[in-house]
């Protein structure tokens, strides 16, 4: 049986949220779910994609594998619901919350403290890696993927995240200038990321943050 499903399918076949739970059966279905993803996403973080088997997520989760196929078909797509329940909501809330704030000066320190505050997530930075190194295997997919990834961070529901950020009336220059030093934040924090585990003795976990708060000040302004 295939079970390879696109980006896109997952995207156009993604459950929303439940306003509410209108039965037991429903709140166990959700509850079960949650305890999957939960399980899935320190196990693709510990051990990454290929390596992760269902039958150690079930274990996790504690649930059989046949309740894990009761809602995914394989695990590419417990894999993709993840990245888009999780990373996806997490970009669209942390948007909302800049956006949301009337004081445009205080936008970057909202967005910095964000970044900061994912960075030391213990599963968050290695799942980001992994999604990345997901999309470069499967060159078939990368163009979808990498569209997933910018269309979360930088023009969700149509609004740029550089004019989010430092308001309207940016010029094109800018803009590019601004998703540029982003894009390169971002690797540098990868790379952050795999050498705090490859040598945690020169980047302990307490030493993440502000190095982080440095690097986006050197490089996210206009």
């Amino acid at each position: 049986m295939n079970t390879f499903v696109t980006v896109s399918d997952r995207i156009r076949h993604m459950p929303r949220p439940l306003r509410s739970l209108k039965n037991k059966p429903q709140a166990r279905t959700e509850v079960t779910k949650t305890k999957i993803l939960d399980a899935a996403q320190l196990l693709f973080a510990e051990l990454g994609f290929e390596n992760t088997q269902l039958d150690e997520v079930a274990a996790r989760a504690g649930c059989s594998r046949g309740a894990i196929y009761a809602h995914y078909a394989s695990k590419q797509e417990l894999f993709l619901e993840l990245m888009e329940q999780r990373v996806h909501t997490e970009f669209v809330a942390m948007r909302k919350k800049v956006e949301d704030e009337p004081d445009v000066g205080k936008r970057l320190g909202i967005f910095k403290r964000w970044i900061s505050n994912q960075i030391c997530e213990p599963s968050w930075g290695t799942l980001m890696l992994e999604f990345r190194l997901y999309a470069i295997r499967r060159p078939e997919q990368r163009e979808e993927l990498t569209n997933l990834y910018d269309k979360s961070l930088f023009k969700d529901a149509g609004k740029d995240l550089a004019e989010i950020l430092f308001g309207k009336g940016l010029t094109k220059t800018a803009r590019a200038h601004v998703e540029r030093r982003l894009g390169i934040l971002g690797g540098a924090i990868n790379g952050i990321i795999l050498e705090s585990h490859f040598r945690p003795g020169l980047l302990p976990a307490n030493h993440l943050r502000q190095l982080t708060e440095e690097l986006f000040e050197a490089l996210v302004h206009i």
